[in-house]
């Protein structure tokens, strides 16, 4: 790599710094670091690879030796948008200088690439951090809805490898839940609708009950009622069913229940057969949820007939 950075050619300087932070990673020697850190600096030191100056910097951070005196600078890049710099290099110095590098990601949440920086705070949250970590991505879906898919799957994430969930991921959910925007709740509600296979599925069932116990909107219920869908065996069905419950209090509401419904034994291939098993099975269930051209629909599709 050292040789490629020293290369004329800028083709092999860009190879230099792709394949660097490819191997950065997985450097476990100081001689490994060091050849890393001299072509970095070399990196760095030409003028005219100026669009190559993230990605050394983002090389010299992920050094604990050399990150002192990088980071004012990498932070600079970072925070501005430098797409050289990523997320995942900045992240290595987030135990060792929490202060600026959080400053940073706040900075680089609000651009473009909020969803691999979310991804990479999930990654690299240490414990002693997770709670500021979480009020940063509240702060931060609060000022961009636009973001409540990434924030979404940094929740999921975390439920899933987050030893300190419960004490972090609670407080921010139920907050979501309460008080965000509703594109914010609708997210959350679609990686709230299954227990997951991993992780803790005690808690995805507690927030999932609050959402159930406190949200009237017909919008994010209809988002629940699609990922409740794909979940699988008797919950599928019990979730569906108290959506459904929820939804059709409202006319609007009863309009997505029938309309989700169809969508869903639509695309999903075994979703009309299982729907009119549930309507023979427990016609009392269902007569006041799914309305008669919903019903002929779903026959129709699962070539069934549920006795009226």
């Amino acid at each position: 790599m050292e040789r490629w950075a020293r290369d004329e050619r800028p083709a092999r300087r860009a190879a230099a710094v792709t394949h660097g932070l490819r191997t950065a990673p997985h450097a476990r020697t100081g001689a490994d670091r060091t050849l890393l850190r001299h072509a970095a600096l070399l990196l760095l030191a030409g003028p005219a690879d100026e669009r190559l100056h993230g990605g050394a910097l983002a090389l010299l951070v992920m050094d604990p030796s050399s990150r002192d005196r990088h980071l004012p600078r990498a932070i600079s890049r970072f925070a501005s948008g430098d797409p050289y710099l990523p997320p995942s290099a900045m992240a290595t110095a987030l135990p060792t200088h929490p202060e600026p590098v959080l400053a940073a990601f706040r900075a680089r949440l609000l651009g473009p690439d909020a969803g691999e920086a979310l991804r990479r705070l999930a990654d690299a949250t240490p414990p002693a951090l997770a709670h500021r970590v979480a009020l940063l991505v509240g702060e931060t879906v609060l000022e961009r809805p636009e973001t409540a898919g990434h924030v979404a799957a940094y929740v999921d994430r975390r439920l899933d490898h987050d030893p300190t969930a419960r004490a972090v991921l609670h407080p921010l959910v139920t907050g979501l839940l309460d008080t965000g925007p509703e594109p914010v709740r609708a997210a959350l509600a679609g990686v709230l609708a299954d227990d997951g296979t991993t992780g803790h599925g005690l808690l995805r069932h507690e927030l999932r009950e609050h959402l159930l116990t406190h949200e009237h909107d017909p919008a994010v219920l209809d988002a629940l009622l699609h990922a409740a869908a794909r979940c699988q065996g008797e919950a599928r069905r019990n979730l569906v069913l108290r959506t459904g419950r929820l939804l059709v209090r409202t006319p609007d509401g009863a309009t997505r229940f029938d309309r989700g419904l169809v969508e869903l034994a639509r695309h999903l291939p075994d979703f009309a057969g299982q729907l009119t098993d549930w309507l023979a099975d427990a016609p009392g269930d269902w007569a006041a949820l799914v309305g008669p051209s919903a019903r002929r629909t779903i026959e129709g599709l699962a070539g069934a007939r549920v006795p009226a």
